[in-house]
């Protein structure tokens, strides 16, 4: 039997007085004054979780409370399965190697996982969205107007356009722009929304192979099609979140989803999405009855530039693929 010395507090009153708790197997008593005052089944109670250096406090079904006076004593009911729990050793042992596992799980896995899987059900307003805004902020900061001659910029879309109608693709939603770029220099990139750029240095470099040009353009509008700035995107909220779940920043949550465009600019395309991009453009020039070498001409061009490219720009990635070698064999393999 446990007896516990305390104070209990009348139902929807203020008033206390000094009680003894007693608890047998099947029922508990308060008494007054060495008195009993009344009887409950276990059921007619509930001991509220048990915190170190907080006295026991124990709620009635009519309202009443019971609370102990000393922090030290504990009550322990029979039908309190969290009480059985909190004193299974093997358990709480258990739980110091489990919970961490599966905290890492949800976070870094399984978040990640749930991103990856929600970027199709994304609208394309959110696309367009995020595509205008990073954009504007490009254009604003990196970009100028270009500096070749009006034909040579209406040939690289005339072969643009032509290949968009061949490929079915929506002529409203892939619109191709050329700058000049000294930021960027010979580069290429695409946003979620369909918007293309290419920059005069690169058009100069590929002039005298116009179907290398088609190439690169081909390879960004994989990246549209796959998805892969949303992608992108999908994950830098995940990780946010991770982060400001276990460090408890709920601002840093907001902050991530309103300035998700940073991201595009901030982060590059990983070697799977580079890869799928190289695919898209490859099968296309099959498509369009070019060849796959247009591609590794391309990527001849920029393996011959990487030496240039190396000071650390915040957008390195768009001029220096990875592993450009592979990429020229892949090309040079294609269709064989």
């Amino acid at each position: 039997m446990d007896n516990i010395n305390g104070h209990y507090y009348y139902p929807r009153s203020s008033r206390c007085e000094a009680a003894q708790l007693k608890v047998s197997d099947d029922t508990l008593s308060v008494s007054f004054d060495g008195q009993c005052a009344f009887l409950l089944n276990h059921s007619q109670a509930k001991v509220r979780s048990s915190i170190p250096g907080v006295p026991t406090e124990i709620d009635f079904d009519d309202g009443g409370k019971f609370i102990a006076s000393d922090g030290n004593q504990r009550l322990t009911l029979s039908s309190s399965f969290l009480a059985k729990l909190e004193k299974n050793k093997p358990l709480i042992f258990t739980s110091i190697f489990l919970v961490p596992l599966f905290t890492w799980l949800i976070l870094f896995v399984g978040l990640p996982a749930v991103a990856e899987r929600s970027v199709p059900l994304i609208p394309q307003s959110v696309a367009n969205e995020m595509g205008e805004q990073s954009f504007e902020v490009i254009n604003e900061l990196f970009l100028q107007p270009s500096e070749l001659p009006i034909e040579r910029q209406e040939a690289v879309k005339s072969q643009w356009n032509n290949a968009l109608m061949t490929l079915n693709l929506s002529t409203s939603k892939y619109n191709l722009y050329v700058y000049n770029s000294d930021y960027f220099g010979p580069n290429a990139f695409a946003l979620p929304n369909g918007t293309v750029v290419i920059t005069d240095d690169l058009i100069e470099k590929l002039d005298k192979n116009p179907e290398a040009i088609l190439a690169v353009l081909l390879h960004e509008i994989g990246h549209v099609e796959r998805q892969h700035s949303l992608r992108i995107v999908a994950q830098s909220v995940s990780n946010t979140l991770a982060i400001a779940v276990i460090f408890g920043d709920v601002e840093g949550v907001g902050e991530a989803v309103l300035g998700t465009g940073s991201s595009l600019l901030l982060n590059a395309f990983t070697r799977e999405m580079e890869s799928e991009a190289d695919d898209y453009a490859l099968e296309k020039l099959v498509q369009l009855g070019k060849s796959p070498k247009a591609f590794s001409d391309a990527m001849e061009v920029f393996l011959a530039l990487k030496s240039e490219h190396e000071s650390g720009d915040l957008l390195k990635y768009l001029s220096s693929h990875p592993e450009i070698e592979d990429r020229i064999k892949k090309a040079k393999e294609f269709g064989r």
